[in-house]
């Protein structure tokens, strides 16, 4: 995975859209779209369901590339992805993996947004660690 994964608009054959997430050589993160696509055609959620889970999700993985962390075992570190998120500005470029805000600064994040965010990396998350028959995660 590239460092600028980012959300990307999907039109099946049958006309049906939904949003995933791709690398910088839009190459899709598999993980990610298997979750996006579940969401929208198994669970029936709106294509701006999915659209706000790509950006979200994305956000994740673009922190995780930016910090060094392997996005599987990052969940641990949510409230440093939540910091990140509030305070690093733009699309979380390359010179903002360490984010330090100063006395007066504004958010750039309000916190409704980093709580969708959220929503929707826990959302990906749980798809990705689902239990399997012989009592251990897939």
């Amino acid at each position: 995975m590239e460092e600028r994964v980012q959300a990307f608009r999907v039109v099946l054959p049958s006309g049906t859209r939904y949003w995933t997430v791709v690398d910088a050589d839009y190459v899709v993160v598999q993980e990610a779209d298997r979750f996006l696509r579940e969401t929208r055609l198994a669970r029936g959620r709106a294509e701006t369901t999915t659209k706000a889970y790509a950006e979200g999700v994305s956000l994740f993985l673009r922190w995780c590339e930016a910090t060094g962390r392997d996005w599987k075992t990052a969940a641990r570190e949510m409230g440093l992805f939540m910091l990140w998120l509030k305070w690093t500005p733009g699309r979380g470029g390359k010179r903002a993996s360490v984010v330090v805000p100063g006395p007066g600064s504004k958010p750039v994040r309000q916190e409704i947004r980093v709580n969708k965010v959220v929503t929707a990396v826990r959302m990906f998350l749980l798809s990705a660690y689902k239990p399997t028959c012989t009592g251990g995660y897939t």
